[in-house]
C-alpha cells in the first residue's frame, strides 16, 4: 500500500502539472482523474485501518476485505474512459493489443523512457519497502525474543 499510495500520488501530482497548460485547470471532475483520486483515498484507508489495529492477525482480515473493494477502483481507474464515453483525456496512445500508435514519433520516445523509469521506480520502492518490512520483522522477533527471557 505505501508503494501504491506513492505511484497514484505521482500520478495525481503530475498530471495535474501536464494537464494544466493543456486543459487550462489543474483539476477537473474527470471519469479518471476522479477514479484516480478514490483510488488514492482508498490507499489512505487502507494505511489508517491497518495502523488503527493493533492485532496483526485481526488487521490483516480487515484490511484484505477493503483491499478487494479497493480493487475494484484499481480496474475502474484503468477503463473510466472507456466507461464513460465523456471527459477530459484522450483515448489510448499506444494500443498494446493492435501493435499501432496514434503518438507522434518525436513523443513516443520519452513516453517510453518514461513508462520504464516508472516501471524501475516501482520495482525499487518494493524492494526497498519489502527490505524494511522484513527489518521491522526481525527487530520485533528479537524484541519479543528478549522480552521472553527477562
Amino acid at each position: 500500500a505505501p508503494v501504491g499510495i506513492t505511484m497514484t500520488l505521482i500520478a495525481l501530482v503530475t498530471g495535474a502539472l501536464w494537464g494544466s497548460p493543456i486543459w487550462g485547470t489543474y483539476w477537473e471532475w474527470d471519469p479518471r482523474l476522479t477514479s484516480f483520486l478514490i483510488l488514492f483515498l482508498f490507499y489512505l484507508g487502507y494505511i489508517a485501518l491497518w495502523e488503527a489495529v493493533e492485532d496483526p492477525d485481526t488487521a490483516a482480515d480487515l484490511t484484505s476485505v477493503l483491499c478487494l473493494v479497493g480493487s475494484v477502483f484499481a480496474v475502474l481507474s484503468r477503463y473510466a474512459v472507456q466507461f464513460w464515453n465523456q471527459g477530459l483525456h484522450q483515448g489510448t496512445s499506444v494500443p498494446m493489443a493492435t501493435g499501432g500508435r496514434t503518438v507522434s514519433d518525436v513523443f513516443f520516445v520519452p513516453l517510453m523512457i518514461s513508462m520504464v523509469g516508472f516501471g524501475l521506480l516501482f520495482v525499487a520502492l518494493v524492494l526497498y519497502r519489502t527490505g524494511t518490512e522484513i527489518r521491522l520483522r526481525r527487530a520485533q522477533a528479537l524484541r519479543s525474543r528478549q522480552e521472553r527471557e527477562l
